[in-house]
């Protein structure tokens, strides 16, 4: 199943391994492992401390402390 498949709704990070991967948690039962090796920039956290999904990969990462992912942020998914 692809990232943009996913029904849309509030999910969890369960858990992050910087550069290695993120367990996001949909509440329903099912979980998504999100490879952070092959793509970075999967997921970004804006200032106002929401997580996304970027669906393309964009250059560079976030450099603000605020925009870090970490256990427990809320996905707002599309």
């Amino acid at each position: 199943m692809k990232m943009n498949e996913i029904a849309p709704g509030i999910s969890k990070v369960t858990s992050v391994k910087p550069g290695q991967s993120a367990e996001i948690d949909h509440g329903d039962g099912t979980k998504t492992t999100v490879d952070l090796k092959k793509n970075p920039n999967a997921l970004s956290k804006d200032a106002s401390g929401k997580v996304k999904l970027n669906k393309t990969q964009q250059p560079g990462g976030p450099k603000d402390p605020k925009t870090t992912i970490k256990q427990g942020d809320k996905v707002a998914m599309k």
